[in-house]
C-alpha cells in the first residue's frame, strides 16, 4: 500500500469512518451492505428474483486465470480473472481458483465461490486499514461448512 500513496495521505480509521465519505461517490470506492454485496455476487453466480448479471459462458470466462504474475503493490504472485482476485481469503490461491471476488480497504472482502454457489461477504463497522484476519477465519469456517 505505502508504494500507492505516501503515509501522510493513506486513508485511516478517521477518514473512513467519516459520514462525509460514507456518503459520498468515490470511484473504486463503495458503502454498502454485507447483504447488498453478497446478492451482487450471487447474482454474477445464478439467477436472483429474476436478474442474472452474468452467463454462465461470461461467468467461466471472468473467472478463468487470466495471470498470476507479482502483483507489484503486494510483491508476490497473485491470480487474477478478468476484474477479480481469484483465490479464497486464507487458503493458498492455487488451490482455491474457483472463488473470484475482491478485498475492501478497510478489512472487508466479498467475494464467490463457483463450485459450491456460496457468495461471502464480511464488512466491517469499522475502517481498518489493512488486511483483516476476521475475513481469513471466517471464510475458513464458510468453506468447512459448504464442504460438510
Amino acid at each position: 500500500m505505502l508504494k500507492a500513496t505516501p503515509p501522510a495521505v493513506t486513508p485511516s480509521a478517521e477518514y473512513g469512518n467519516n459520514p462525509v465519505v460514507l456518503t459520498s461517490h468515490i470511484p473504486s470506492g463503495g458503502a454498502m451492505s454485507a447483504r447488498a454485496a453478497a446478492r451482487m455476487y450471487a447474482a454474477l453466480l445464478d439467477e436472483v428474483d429474476g436478474v442474472r448479471l452474468v452467463s454462465d459462458e461470461r461467468l467461466r470466462e471472468v473467472t478463468a486465470l487470466a495471470t498470476a504474475d507479482v502483483d507489484q503493490m503486494a510483491g508476490f504472485p497473485m491470480p487474477r480473472g478478468l476484474g477479480y482476485n481469484l483465490g479464497r481469503p486464507g487458503a493458498n490461491p492455487q488451490e482455491t481458483l474457483s472463488v473470484f471476488g475482491m478485498p475492501g480497504m478497510g478489512g472487508s472482502a466479498a467475494y464467490a465461490d463457483t463450485t459450491t454457489g456460496i457468495p461471502f461477504t464480511l464488512t466491517k463497522n469499522r475502517f481498518f486499514p489493512g488486511p483483516s484476519a476476521a475475513v481469513d477465519q471466517i471464510s475458513e469456517l464458510v468453506a468447512k461448512a459448504a464442504t460438510s
